[in-house]
């Protein structure tokens, strides 16, 4: 796929074709330090397009936003716990969507942003998808109350 880059690339210089050329980055899976695969991204749409063919092959999709706008949240470190509060996924500055492959349970996330923490409980059966979105509403100017005057 590197090599069509380059003969593309240098076929478009060759002949003075002036074209943006875009290409996003290959994904990789990734297996944390307990050893589950997952993967992050989606800061740009671009980003999100290649997530898009990846998102059901894991069982769990997180999704990380702020604000009422629910613009994309990065970065967010990510503590997954099973029912015994044992600690079986961490990752530290997970991107807005964050997808993993847990093994059918009871899990509690903890996910922290600037500063401030949010849970969340949830189950996954045996062939299960589960998608969970977080959102950190109070963190952006965009939600506080304006006076009177538009202040």
């Amino acid at each position: 796929m590197k090599l069509t880059r380059l003969i593309t690339l240098s076929l478009c210089l060759t002949f003075g074709i002036n074209v943006q050329i875009t290409f996003a980055d290959e994904i990789i899976a990734k297996k944390s330090a307990q050893g589950i695969k997952f993967i992050t991204g989606g800061i740009s749409e671009d980003e999100v397009s290649a997530l898009k063919p990846y998102i059901k092959k894991f069982n769990l999709r997180l999704i990380f936003s702020e604000g009422t706008s629910g613009r994309s949240a990065t970065p967010v470190n990510v503590n997954i716990y099973d029912v015994d509060s044992k600690l079986v996924f961490r990752v530290a500055g997970a991107q807005p969507q964050l997808l993993v492959d847990l093994p059918a349970g009871t899990y509690t996330v903890l996910a922290s942003y600037n500063g401030e923490k949010q849970r969340h409980k949830f189950e996954l059966g045996t062939d299960e998808y589960k998608k969970i979105i977080l959102n950190w509403k109070n963190l952006v100017d965009e939600d506080m109350p304006m006076d009177g005057d538009g202040n």
